[in-house]
């Protein structure tokens, strides 16, 4: 048994092999096998694939080839292990290029090891017979995950490992055998000069030398295993078969509900000429739900791509808030699982399957501040305002002839939006809509001020100069007077300075306040005004003011009002 164990481990050989069919198994190769049985070349005649792809998974057969004249070959296997190792290699980037000893660019080939798994060999194989010897043949399904470094022209290679633990020889002693073998040295005794001690009377004791040192039993053990030979072939090109990329777009800070919007783009290889048809695409959110809003309406799976197209898939993640608005502020993490099934369209025989699975985080918190308001004190300049300019967007709706001014008050965390008619008459009343929404963390109790606008005093620069017809006087008598009062130039400037003139517009609506207004909670009131003059009417400002803080902002870009005479016809049938 001894020469077949040393024949057995000099002349077996490990092999693997790609079958190009993607639905191959061993049955098929037992069913040709049993057509042919002295056809040792069908094991070595299936098609092989050219190509490989990353996230697919595959089927590959592991042969082990044994020498001829063995018939049992099951005390062997038993005491045989197969590992499979997949490698993917390939150059670094281009700029760590370094330059060889004859002058070349040589470029450093990086490996990372994307999957390895054992063979269990006690599972019965399917053995061919051909004139040299008997291959054992063992299907094997491997997943080709992407690398972890970054590679130029990627390449899988498959290599086959065995190990063979030869069984202890019958002749060897047993560990629980007391008897030692003939002409094996005994150890020393390290207590033998205590022999002669009087105070033993008369005990020789014994303690080996085995006692006191480590045996290094692995030693022997490895002595015991042996390598099987490994065949070296040739590697596989490697290339992504489709690219992902997740976007995020959270939803407004008004909003009750904590979601937010994933987009997942999936873009095909540009690299390949086949088709890949999108089985399964789906997300699943822990502690909430995954809404896909492309289902039935854009898109529908099964979906054929062409390379180089670019397929956008949109969800609605909705994370469970039990604890109600008020954690809002909180970091707020669920943990999402994205997975994308795919087939490449090689051929009708070769379909590889792509399987995309990955984990990833999505926070549904909110800023703290969602409306970025103003420097602090320590960082304000004086020629700087207190907030941050308002952010307007005007809209004209010519069905309904009116104007919308939408403005967001960075300080508040309130938006503003006023509607105001577009056609104003002399005399007749008119009304703002205004429409608030608390987009803060905060309730807010808002007050809303009309501030007319205020004519700039000109009195300062018609005042002339004092007047020297008095001083002039007293130099012709020769006699010193002292200034009067006051000037009769300056008198006559302040006297036509005081005279106000009439207001053009008047705010009906004195008072307007806002009840307790909830973070994303809205309100609608009216401002009601009355035009005096035609023309066009200007306000100085509309000025908010929350009673709590007493925090105040002045709203300047207000809606244009041009007021207009009625025609008589009008007037009459009024």
């Amino acid at each position: 048994m001894g020469g077949d164990t040393l024949r057995f481990m000099a002349q077996a050989e490990l092999q693997v092999l790609v079958p190009y069919a993607t639905d191959f198994s061993l049955k098929d190769l037992e069913a040709r096998i049993a057509s042919d049985p002295d056809d040792g070349t069908a094991l070595f005649s299936i098609p092989s694939r050219k190509t490989l792809y990353f996230d697919e998974k595959l089927s590959v057969l592991v042969v082990l080839k044994t020498p001829g004249g063995l018939e049992d070959l099951q005390p062997w296997l038993s005491h045989l292990t197969i590992n499979l190792e997949v490698q993917a290699f390939g150059s670094e980037s281009r700029s760590s290029n370094t330059q060889s000893t004859d002058g070349h660019s040589a470029q450093p080939v990086s490996r990372d090891v994307i999957w390895s798994g054992p063979v269990n060999a006690a599972e019965p194989p399917v053995k061919i017979n051909d004139g040299s010897g008997t291959a054992l043949v063992w299907s094997l399904h491997c997943f080709l995950s992407r690398p972890r470094v970054r590679m130029q022209h990627p390449m899988i290679s498959f290599r086959a490992s065995g190990t063979f633990r030869q069984p202890p020889s019958f002749n060897a002693p047993s560990p629980g055998d007391k008897i030692l073998s003939s002409g094996v040295p005994a150890s020393i005794n390290v207590l033998e000069p205590l022999s002669g001690d009087r105070d033993l009377q008369g005990l020789n004791p014994q303690l080996t030398a085995l006692r006191l040192d480590r045996i290094s039993t692995p030693t022997l053990l490895d002595a015991a295993e042996q390598s099987i030979r490994s065949k070296p072939q040739n590697p596989f090109p490697a290339l992504p078969a489709i690219s992902a990329r997740l976007r995020y777009s959270k939803s407004g800070p008004s909003s009750a509900r904590l979601a937010t919007i994933a987009s997942l783009d999936i873009e095909t290889s540009p690299f390949q000429d086949e088709e890949i048809e999108l089985t399964d695409v789906n997300m699943q959110l822990a502690a909430g739900s995954a809404e896909d809003l492309c289902a039935g309406h854009a898109i529908s799976l099964p979906k054929t791509c062409q390379p180089r197209d670019d397929v956008v898939f949109l969800f609605r993640l909705v994370a469970n808030n039990d604890q109600g608005l008020e954690t809002r502020a909180n970091s707020l993490s669920r943990a999402l699982e994205i997975w994308i099934n795919a087939r490449v369209s090689v051929s009708n025989q070769c379909r590889p399957s792509v399987q995309m699975r990955w984990r990833t985080t999505v926070d549904f918190s909110t800023a703290l501040n969602p409306s970025y308001g103003g420097p602090s004190q320590a960082m304000q300049r004086n020629s700087r305002p207190s907030s941050l300019p308002l952010a307007t967007d005007t809209v004209l709706d010519s069905e309904n002839k009116s104007q919308q001014r939408a403005t967001a008050m960075p300080g508040f965390g309130v938006t503003m939006t006023l509607t105001a008619p577009r056609e104003v008459f002399v005399g007749q009343p008119f009304t703002w809509d205004v429409f608030l929404v608390n987009r803060s963390d905060k309730a807010r109790k808002l007050a809303i001020l009309v501030i007319p606008k205020r004519k700039a005093g000109d009195h300062e620069s018609r005042m002339s100069k004092i007047s020297t017809s008095s001083t002039a006087a007293g130099q012709r008598h020769g006699t010193d007077h002292a200034d009067a009062v006051m000037d009769e130039n300056r008198l006559y400037g302040i006297q036509k300075g005081s005279s106000k003139d009439a207001a053009q517009i008047v705010c009906l609506s004195t008072d307007v306040r806002i009840g307790n207004l909830n973070p994303g909670f809205c309100h609608n009131t009216e401002l009601k005004f009355l035009p005096l003059s035609k023309g066009i009417l200007h306000l100085e400002a509309v000025r908010v003011v929350d009673v709590f803080t007493n925090e105040t902002i002045d709203i300047r870009d207000l809606p244009e009002i041009v007021a207009e005479e009625r025609a008589s016809d009008d007037r009459e049938a009024s």
